[in-house]
């Protein structure tokens, strides 16, 4: 089981350019191909839906029970300490982009169905393992699988957490548009993040020599000074940043002034310290307008009561991160991902949004999903979990993550991740304990048994 983790884990699926036959890039085609060879090698029955997903299956009979998960990555990003791209063993713990979303728990379930093949049980039904590549980017791929492939009666996917996550927030995804008077006479370049769902710990701005900031940086004692300087230093204290946090360096007619921050999921965007904020609170100060101050506050911490948007119920409460910044001529295009609330509206969230001359457009919108504890999905697999593990304590969880789940009628997140642990995924260092790998294996092993005596005999 590790020898296929590590060979997944070695084919690049960050979503790339469309090829024939490879809607997602051809490393998601290489990573479908070696999933439906794998498969074979076990002895299970195949398919693929014109490379927008692929499925392996064991158990004869009209009904089907399914496990969604996929195979495409997040891009790896700066600050690793090891290959993102090659599976390490350190310490009990698996490292390497997609161990924990969703290569690692993909092989465990890919396993459960070699095991139930292998030892000759009877199911009343089918299980199907679907897996799709572009989870990350929309799951496109299952919206287009169920178009024309078969949908399971009751379906799990392995890419949240235990003990079983009853409820997803929606996910508003918004392209900002907001016009700055003066930015490219005063910047020529200015870039953030890689992903919408991911804080970005990096951000960049080009500082031509035709820029009147550029004159001004080289009249400094020196250009670090520039963040010591009165009105840029309050700003910056304001905010709640600090000199420290930036850098500025002299390049070929040009300075490039950077910040860095730390990754993390735009789920739970307090985990991480978005660097974008910091350079937006930058240019606040230099080019100070209402538009400058729109996006310095739209990207802090601050965003969501300053825009009327502290919004909770029992699936949780808002979030916002903005994961991406790039520059077209005098304006910046802010790319917010946010979480919301299954009772809350998306009008009123774009209408708290909206100033004049700034322009909001949804990139992508997907519906929140809310099940009660006592749903007979919810409460089979909480019981497969309680058995396994004998983590009576742990509850069903109401969650920020976007998964699978959104796209098949009766279908939750189940695993694969522990209480209290975080496996950074989406960060630099993406790890999974060896122990809870293995452990993967029996739950779902029993889930598939539960799934098929609760919906299927």
């Amino acid at each position: 089981m590790i020898n296929d983790l590590a060979e997944i884990i070695a084919i690049d699926t960050v979503c790339a350019e469309a090829k024939p036959k490879a809607p997602f890039g051809l490393g998601s085609r290489k990573a479908l191909e070696w999933f439906l060879t794998k498969a074979k090698s076990y002895g299970l029955n195949c398919g693929e839906d014109e490379g927008y997903a692929a499925w392996a299956e064991t158990g004869e009979g009209e009904k089907l029970i399914g496990i969604l998960g996929h195979l495409d990555v997040v891009p790896p990003g700066a600050g690793w300490s090891t290959n993102p791209f090659q599976l390490e063993i350190d310490g009990g713990n698996l490292y390497g982009r997609g161990v924990s979303d969703d290569k690692g728990p993909v092989v465990a379930c890919l396993h459960v169905l070699k095991r139930i093949k292998e030892s000759g049980i009877k199911l009343s039904g089918r299980v199907r393992l679907i897996v799709g590549f572009n989870e990350e980017n929309g799951s496109s791929c299952i919206k287009h699988y169920v178009k024309s492939n078969e949908v399971p009666i009751a379906s799990f996917t392995p890419d949240a957490d235990f003990p079983v996550v009853a409820s997803e927030k929606g996910i508003l995804q918004l392209k900002i548009s907001v016009p700055i008077k003066g930015l490219s006479e005063f910047v020529s370049d200015f870039r953030s993040g890689t992903r919408p769902n991911i804080v970005p710990n990096y951000a960049e701005m080009r500082v031509p020599s035709s820029s009147s900031l550029f004159s001004f940086i080289q009249s400094l004692e020196s250009p670090e000074m520039l963040f010591r300087t009165e009105k840029v230093a309050l700003t910056l204290a304001e905010s709640g940043y600090t000199p420290a946090e930036f850098s500025i360096i002299s390049s070929t007619g040009e300075y490039i002034i950077s910040s860095r921050g730390l990754a993390a999921h735009a789920s739970c965007p307090e985990k991480g310290d978005n660097a974008a904020a910091k350079l937006l609170s930058l240019i606040s100060s230099l080019l100070p307008c209402e538009e400058s101050a729109y996006c310095a506050l739209l990207s802090s911490v601050r965003a969501r009561a300053k825009f009327g948007l502290d919004l909770e119920d029992e699936s949780g409460a808002l979030t916002m991160n903005v994961g991406m910044v790039e520059m077209k001529n005098d304006k910046l295009i802010l790319t917010v991902d946010i979480r919301r609330p299954y009772s809350s509206n998306c009008k009123n969230i774009i209408n708290a949004l909206s100033r004049k001359n700034v322009t909001v457009d949804i990139f992508s919108n997907h519906n929140s999903l809310f099940k009660s504890d006592d749903d007979k999905l919810v409460s089979t697999l909480l019981s497969v979990y309680r058995k396994v593990t004998g983590d009576y304590a742990s509850l069903p969880l109401r969650i920020g993550g976007g998964t699978y789940a959104k796209e098949l009628p009766n279908c939750v997140a189940f695993g694969a991740t522990f209480p209290g642990v975080d496996t950074k995924m989406h960060e630099p260092d993406e790890f999974y304990p060896v122990e809870h790998f293995y452990k993967l294996c029996e739950i779902y092993y029993e889930a598939v048994l539960a799934l098929d005596k609760a919906y299927l005999s």
